[in-house]
Parts: structure tokens; sequence; C-alpha cells
């Protein structure tokens, strides 16, 4: 079964042409941009395509989210904060968690 392109914004890819996003292939890029710079839309379609399951299991593993999106992120999924990768970039830089 050939799943559809989810239909986002393309000024979440202002740095690539979104022809070549190869949206299974990059899903983890493609899930950055969405829990960083995506709204309600484009959460929405990204959903659709992905299933929540699989936002969360990326969504964890990213490591350059911002602290703003990380502590929404975290409390939407219900995964304490300490389980995102980012946790340890943060921590890092003396930006830990609250």
């Amino acid at each position: 079964m050939i799943k559809k392109k989810p239909k986002l914004n393309k000024t979440l890819f202002w740095d690539v042409n979104i022809k070549d996003i190869d949206f299974d292939k990059h899903k983890k890029y493609v899930i950055q941009r969405i829990l960083v710079y995506g709204d309600k839309k484009d959460w929405q379609e990204a959903k659709k395509h992905y299933g929540i399951k699989e936002i969360k299991k990326i969504a964890v593993q990213i490591s350059n989210l911002d602290k703003k999106s990380w502590n929404f992120w975290s409390l939407i999924f219900n995964i304490p904060k300490n389980k995102f990768l980012c946790s340890k970039r943060l921590s890092r830089q003396g930006r830990g968690a609250f």
C-alpha cells in the first residue's frame, strides 16, 4: 500500500525542496520540523501519516528539540523529560529540566 504524502506547510521545509523529501525515509527530519515549527494542521497530517506511536518513538530520539518544544511534547506525550535525547544536550549546556 502506498501512503499519500502528508499535506504539510511548505514553510516547515524552508531549507530544502519539499518535492525531494521522502516522507518515510526522512521521517525523523519531518517529525522534528513538525514538533518544533508545525501548527495544528501539520500535527493532524503527521498523526494520519505516521501515527501517534511512531511520532512518540521518533520524538524521544530527536537531539535538537528546543527547550520549549521539549517541555511541551513531554507533557502532551506524557513522557518524562529525561527520556528525550535532547535532555542530555540541554543538561550539558546548563539548561536542563526546571
